[in-house]
């Protein structure tokens, strides 16, 4: 097997939208929050409110630790050295639509931090993962819950240079603590609420279901607790032309917090740490690489409203 980076989809998973070369297309419909709990009186509805022209620069810290693998010199070769990385987000200006808010948003930085030992080669092909990321961007239309509704998320520059983690870290940033979700029912303290979604990782179907609880409000701004389940049945994805991913088993949980601010399309904070495992073969015309792997991952966001 060839020194390759698995090409996935970064955009993609960030608006939870199927890989497609040619042009992107809507994010399939999330399904809607069910409110488990509505918490204590006095119950109030929470709605985002954008103003227009709202810009918002986000700093994005994830670091990724290999808890136990079990893999080969070829399925190392076929996903290369995993960084850590941060990236420097900017969201809007917004701009009012008659189903919501629309904002654009962009990777304007991305730094990459490398685990010891790394070769020379490794690190080349890491920056090369990281230079992709730069100047990426896409298109969300948001409702007045949260929810993303439309999305134009241009991404074959660069996406097979891409390391396939890192589309699924920003994936599961993007869907459970970045903008986060609200019930349409009225809510006080207490109150939990569930989000199911179909996810697509590397054409793979995974279900994730995110699960909030409101902790505090005062005025627009809220804190709330978040647990995320991801769950993929046994089937097979293919990852390229001569290459597909036989995953027998996955499934990853998280767990973590955000603080949200009704006016602002990302949250100002969230801190999420995931615990995932994966039993999976890499099956090309030459040979089968299992490859078995546990990982924790520790997520860190911050944002600031610019203007």
């Amino acid at each position: 097997m060839k020194n390759i980076i698995l090409g996935a989809c970064l955009f993609a998973a960030l608006a939870i939208v199927g890989c497609k070369k040619n042009k992107t297309t809507p994010p399939p419909p999330e399904l809607s929050v069910t409110l488990v709990d509505p918490g204590q009186a006095p119950l109030e509805p929470l709605r985002y409110a954008i103003p227009p022209d709202t810009v918002v620069r986000s700093l994005l810290d994830i670091r990724d630790e290999e808890v136990s693998a079990e893999r080969t010199e070829d399925s190392e070769d076929a996903f290369g050295v995993l960084p850590g990385f941060t990236l420097f987000l900017n969201a809007g200006p917004t701009v009012i639509i008659p189903k919501g808010f629309r904002y654009v948003l962009r990777i304007s930085k991305a730094e990459s931090v490398l685990p010891e030992g790394v070769t020379d080669r490794q690190a080349q092909e890491a920056e090369q993962g990281v230079e992709a990321l730069r100047g990426m961007r896409g298109r969300f239309d948001i409702n007045a819950q949260g929810i993303v509704v439309d999305a134009d998320v241009p991404w074959a520059q660069g996406q097979e240079r891409i390391h396939p983690r890192v589309a699924i870290t920003i994936g599961n940033v993007r869907s459970a603590i970045a903008t986060i979700p609200l019930p349409l029912e009225p809510v006080g303290i207490g109150a939990v609420w569930e989000v199911r979604r179909p996810l697509r990782i590397w054409s793979a179907r995974v279900t994730q279901v995110t699960r909030y609880e409101l902790t505090d409000r005062v005025g627009d701004r809220f804190r709330v607790t978040v647990t995320v389940q991801q769950t993929a049945a046994p089937q097979v994805a293919d990852l390229n032309p001569e290459l597909e991913m036989h995953v027998r088993s996955y499934e990853m949980h998280a767990r973590g917090h955000a603080l949200a601010d009704l006016g602002l399309p990302l949250a100002l904070e969230a801190s999420l740490e995931a615990s995932s495992a994966a039993d999976i073969a890499l099956v090309s015309p030459e040979k089968t690489e299992p490859l078995m792997s546990a990982r924790r991952t520790i997520l860190r966001l911050a944002s600031k409203k610019e203007r």
